[in-house]
């Protein structure tokens, strides 16, 4: 049986960091690349707002008792495979546990640009609580 209170908690969660995103994410360009500060902070809501969809994924995975996952990125397709998740939706989340994976283990590496294209792109977060909502109330009702 889902969790409704830990989505629910996870997802006031990722609201709160998007809302700080969505302001970052109307910096210009240039001064963004040039402020290593807000660039850091960005970095750090990004890894935590993707970790907290990872984290959705994976619950509503064990408690609905589907397939035990290969990855992050397999949970996603999980989900689609039940038709918990669109396809579209599911791909897109899976390039994101891959940026995941870049802010975590690749920190070395981290190309500033790419962490500007993924500050844009701040609807896709919105559309998974969305259909994650939707899969709730879909296994509920």
């Amino acid at each position: 049986m889902v969790d409704v209170h830990v989505v629910e908690k996870r997802l006031l969660r990722l609201e709160h960091i998007l809302q700080k995103l969505r302001a970052a994410s109307e910096i210009p360009e240039d001064v963004f690349l040039g402020d290593e500060v807000r660039r850091d902070a960005v970095e750090r809501n990004l890894q935590v707002a993707i970790q907290i969809c990872i984290d959705i994924t994976s619950h509503l995975a064990a408690s609905l008792g589907l397939r035990s996952p290969e990855s992050y990125a397999d949970l996603f397709s999980v989900l689609e495979e039940e038709d918990l998740l669109s396809e579209d939706l599911s791909q897109t989340m899976k390039q994101m546990v891959g940026f995941r994976n870049i802010l975590v283990h690749d920190y070395l590496d981290i190309r500033p640009d790419l962490v500007y294209s993924n500050l844009q792109s701040l609807d896709d977060f919105r559309r998974f609580a969305e259909e994650v909502l939707a899969a709730i109330e879909q296994y509920a009702g």
